[in-house]
Parts: structure tokens; C-alpha cells; sequence
């Protein structure tokens, strides 16, 4: 565990703010959580709720993290992009969450 340990604290932790309590342990958290949706996805088990789940994720981390950076600078090109930019592939995974069907066919052929 030294290794990853290690990895979080050299780059992700540079490039989040050092207000934010908790840092390494966010750091952590969101990655679990963007791993077990990517899985999810990829198996194609509980898809709606692991992109409905991986959507909000990405939705908090831009108000906690991005909207702060944006409300500082407004003029900074950086901070522009991450809020716009992610906030888009939010709004994407949310689409996406909102066209998986609730029911797999499976179960829809059998009733």
C-alpha cells in the first residue's frame, strides 16, 4: 500500500487544494468510487445506478472543489475549464445514467 500511498500524495494531492480537509482520504474515495462505476459500466451490472452514482460524484467534487477555484479567479482561463469542462462530463454521465433502462430485458422478456 506504500505504492499507490505514495502515487496519491505525489500528483492528485498537488493538484487538490491544500483547504480542503481530508485531502488524501477524497483523493481516495472519489478514485474507489470512479473504479467500482467504471466496472459497473463495463459488466453492465446496476449501470444506472453506478452512472447516476459516478454523475453525483463528479457533480459534488465540482462544487467542492471547483466552484470555490472559479469564485476566486472568475478571469482564470484554468479555473474556467475544470468547472465548464468537468461539469460537462457530468452532465454527460448524468444522460447517460437517464437512458440505461431500469429493468434489463431479461427480466422485461419474462413478465
Amino acid at each position: 500500500m506504500a505504492v499507490p500511498g505514495r502515487i496519491a500524495r505525489c500528483s492528485a494531492a498537488k493538484l487538490t487544494p491544500e483547504w480542503i480537509p481530508g485531502r488524501i482520504f477524497s483523493i481516495y474515495f472519489v478514485g474507489v468510487i470512479l473504479i467500482l462505476a467504471g466496472v459497473c459500466l463495463l459488466v453492465n451490472k446496476k449501470a444506472r445506478t453506478a452512472a447516476t452514482t459516478l454523475g453525483l460524484t463528479i457533480l459534488l467534487t465540482v462544487l467542492w472543489i471547483y466552484l470555490p477555484m472559479l469564485l476566486t479567479a472568475p478571469t482564470d482561463v484554468v479555473a474556467l475549464n475544470f468547472f465548464f469542462d468537468t461539469m460537462l462530463f457530468c452532465g454527460a454521465i448524468l444522460l447517460l445514467a437517464n437512458s440505461i433502462d431500469k429493468e434489463p430485458a431479461v427480466a422485461r422478456k419474462s413478465h
